[in-house]
């Protein structure tokens, strides 16, 4: 497992709500237009950050007129002006924060890198305009707390983090030399991959 969400991504909310332009100029892309793509998108839904992992007081989401938490979903895209975004999130009822695959698991991720983990938007700006996003740590797209949540895997056999954007952003990592070689001693068979080090 590379750059697992295992716990959800709080960079979903910003999609659902706004749409993910990643830093695209405004000028150049529509995001209200990307938006009603991704509302469509039922992965979306499913990388919600799972409520199991945030505490209900936690609040994401900031607006001018009201806050919201990891447990307010329905509300939120009620707000947001999509109530049927309440009927795609119900097919997520049944997803829990935890699910033992079952099978041996070697987890690789990122880390040390500000990672989206709420949105704030100015006063009469939501839900239309992008939002001010507030950094927490991750890979650059999966928080900590969802990325760390194969360390509860009965099966893990090995774990490893490899920190900054060089190495270890949520896409970059594939990239990186060590995680390939990594990758290949694992699928060669049983020899010793643990002298496999991140070099600095």
């Amino acid at each position: 497992a590379i750059s697992g969400v295992f716990g959800g991504s709080v960079k979903s909310l910003r999609a659902l709500v706004s749409g993910e332009i990643e830093s695209i100029p405004r000028v150049l892309v529509d995001a209200n237009a990307v938006r009603a793509f991704q509302r469509s998108f039922q992965s979306i839904y499913w990388l919600l950050p799972r409520k199991q992992l945030w505490p209900k007081d936690e609040t994401v989401v900031f607006t001018g007129d009201k806050n919201y938490t990891k447990h307010q979903y329905e509300e939120l895209l009620e707000d947001a002006g999509f109530p049927l975004g309440k009927d795609i999130l119900k097919t997520t009822d049944q997803m829990s924060a935890f699910v033992e695959p079952g099978v041996d698991v070697y987890c690789i991720h990122g880390s040390d890198i500000p990672t989206a983990a709420g949105f704030r938007w100015k006063p009469n700006y939501f839900p239309d305009y992008q939002p001010y996003q507030i950094d927490g740590p991750g890979d650059g797209t999966v928080n900590k707390r969802s990325l760390e949540l194969c360390k509860q895997f009965k099966r893990l056999k090995d774990y490893k983090v490899y920190p900054g954007i060089k190495y270890g952003e949520h896409m970059q990592i594939l990239l990186n030399p060590d995680v390939i070689e990594y990758v290949k001693r694992i699928i060669s068979g049983p020899s010793n991959t643990d002298d496999v080090q991140l070099d600095f």
